[in-house]
């Protein structure tokens, strides 16, 4: 069972590296958990952007042997979502008026070209008006898990089994602190706009 203090996990297996420019504010609550991978092949390499004003990442970072880092506060948002999609239409369960909104946003009846990027802000405000599970996590109310790993031609490579046990270690413990389960953890793609094989083969 994992314990918090102060936002910092106290555990013999999770090694304590809290990088300040990751944390942007507080956290309103932790309601679910986001599995992401760091597009580099090195712990060190992760760790050294993570030093730069601004930065995004998460709150664990994983290395290939299997050492786990804290690199920001549980109590703390950081930068590691980005734009949500749309929950309900990603499942084909919106309300008629939901539907409609989202339509509107995402095809709006202009001759003016609407930029994919504002339409991406604005589907991500008007899903922000909702809450969590109506909606995907977000910043806000959810952590980020990176597990040190690249693409290779394309496709991120699998996790070492190192990374494997700790992954499993380390979700198992946090959904047990935060009194959540294991469908309220989430890939990276599936709920903002990444790689769509980003922590295809993260497992917990």
């Amino acid at each position: 069972m994992l314990n918090a203090d102060k936002g910092k996990i106290i555990d013999g297996k999770i090694t304590v590296k809290i990088q300040p420019n990751l944390e942007h504010g507080s956290l309103v609550a932790v309601r679910a958990l986001v599995m992401h991978q760091t597009g580099g092949s090195t712990a060190a390499g992760a760790l050294e952007k993570y030093k730069t004003k601004g930065a995004d990442g998460a709150h664990f970072l994983i290395d290939k042997d299997g050492t786990i880092y804290q690199t920001a506060h549980v109590n703390k948002s950081t930068f590691h979502v980005g734009k949500l999609q749309s929950r309900c239409d990603n499942l084909k369960s919106c309300s008629p008026d939901d539907a409609t909104a989202i339509q509107t946003i995402m095809h709006p009846k202009t001759k003016k070209k609407v930029p994919y990027s504002k339409k991406v802000k604005q589907l991500h405000e008007h899903e922000m008006k909702k809450a969590y599970p109506k909606r995907y996590p977000s910043n806000d109310d959810s952590l980020g898990i990176e597990v040190v790993g690249k693409p290779v031609k394309g496709i991120y490579e699998d996790p070492t089994d190192k990374q494997g046990e700790s992954v499993k270690w380390l979700v198992a413990g946090l959904l047990d602190l935060f009194s959540l389960t294991t469908e309220d953890v989430y890939r990276h793609p599936d709920i903002s706009y990444k790689d769509a094989t980003e922590a295809k083969s993260v497992t917990w």
